[in-house]
């Protein structure tokens, strides 16, 4: 069940002039009255006796009590040049209530078209009539005449109808069924009305939100649908434009679920077992490096041992052999032992030599000499 005020299915009414393209021009109530019905238009016109039928009756809007809740979407005055509803007549006690007042009944929309207890709801902009107008406006207030009634179509007018319409963000958590105005114009004609039916779809907004516990919140609304629009020629009836809201079977439901504690322990779980699954394939490619590493370093240490060894046997042969001398006939002072061990063999060779002097000094003297005593003797 929608009601039709600012908590729902708000709307409001208001004149455009087309040459001058403006929307909200005050709207004429001494040309054009407007009726809200709860029961099919049709019966209404066959007798036009609205004292019958409960209805409501518009006048002028105000930010006071219209747009409870919704003022957000009002951001200029020219809301109170529009036509809202006013006044509401029971016809049963045969009174009118305004809006202010407790036995005050606001419209609905409810169940749906097939429903048995379905309500639904009609407007009828017609001809202006004094009854009504002084009962909105007080007893200074008069229709106008017919003549100014034909002037006034002279001009190229337009009548925008503006319901609250819902854009569903599913995303938004705070505010899932986003409002925002939504207008429907129409040419106004001296020779044909249109019949407006307006199709609404109710959507359901179904949350869990639960902590610990699932704690489900459920939020019903509707969107607009289309519009079917149908025209006929203006009679003696006087009927300018007629608007009906017809609530469709089909439920445009959404489901929102956010995770609860378990549930993000367990991702946490989860989680742990992607990032071990992670690491073990990382510390697998890392151990086959290691390995590799290791393997290359093993091989070149032995290479490089074996190098050394094969160096320092070399070495040890070289030592082994007799001391050679180098190209220059110098002795070879490669180390301190063989330096010394040369030295050394000089020395024993200096001594030899310098004794087979001495012994050849001797020889050679006892050769003079006895070569001297030989001749003597001669």
């Amino acid at each position: 069940m929608f009601p039709i005020n600012s908590s729902s299915l708000f709307h409001f009414i208001s004149l455009g002039n087309i040459e001058t393209n403006t929307i909200y021009h005050e709207f004429d109530f001494r040309n054009f009255r407007i009726i809200g019905l709860d029961s099919n238009y049709v019966k209404y016109l066959e007798d036009k006796n609205f004292e019958k039928y409960d209805h409501w009756l518009y006048g002028f809007c105000n930010n006071e009590t219209d747009t409870e809740g919704i003022g957000y979407l009002f951001t200029n005055d020219n809301f109170k040049k529009c036509a809202c509803i006013r006044k509401y007549y029971n016809s049963l006690e045969k009174k009118y209530y305004n809006t202010n007042d407790e036995n005050f009944k606001w419209p609905t929309l409810s169940h749906g078209n097939y429903h048995p207890d379905g309500t639904y709801y009609q407007i009828l902009i017609d001809r202006c009539n004094e009854d009504t107008l002084k009962l909105v406006f007080g007893e200074n207030y008069n229709c106008k005449t017919e003549d100014e009634v034909n002037n006034y179509f002279t001009g190229v007018w337009g009548i925008n109808f503006y319901i609250i319409d819902h854009y569903i963000d599913v995303l938004n958590y705070k505010e899932p069924n986003r409002k925002f105005l939504f207008r429907i114009g129409n040419t106004l004609s001296k020779e044909i009305y249109s019949t407006n039916h307006l199709n609404f779809n109710p959507s359901l907004i179904t949350t869990h939100n639960g902590i610990l516990f699932d704690n489900i919140i459920e939020e019903l609304s509707y969107v607009y649908d289309r519009n079917d629009v149908f025209t006929n020629p203006v009679d003696s009836k006087n009927i300018y434009m007629i608007y009906c809201f017809w609530l469709k079977n089909r439920i445009n439901s959404y489901e929102r679920t956010y995770q609860r504690i378990q549930d993000i322990i367990s991702d946490i779980g989860g989680i742990s077992e992607i990032i071990s699954f992670l690491a073990s394939i990382i510390n697998r490619i890392y151990n086959s490096y290691i390995i590799l590493f290791d393997t290359e370093k093993l091989l070149f240490s032995i290479f490089e041992s074996q190098e050394k060894n094969i160096k320092k046997k070399n070495n040890i042969d070289n030592n082994n052999e007799p001391n050679k001398l180098k190209e220059d006939n110098q002795p070879n002072f490669d180390s301190t032992k063989s330096t010394a061990r040369v030295m050394q063999n000089l020395d024993i060779k200096k001594f030899n030599e310098n004794v087979r002097n001495r012994n050849f000094k001797k020889r050679n003297t006892k050769i003079r000499f006895t070569n001297i005593t030989t001749t003597n003797s001669s």
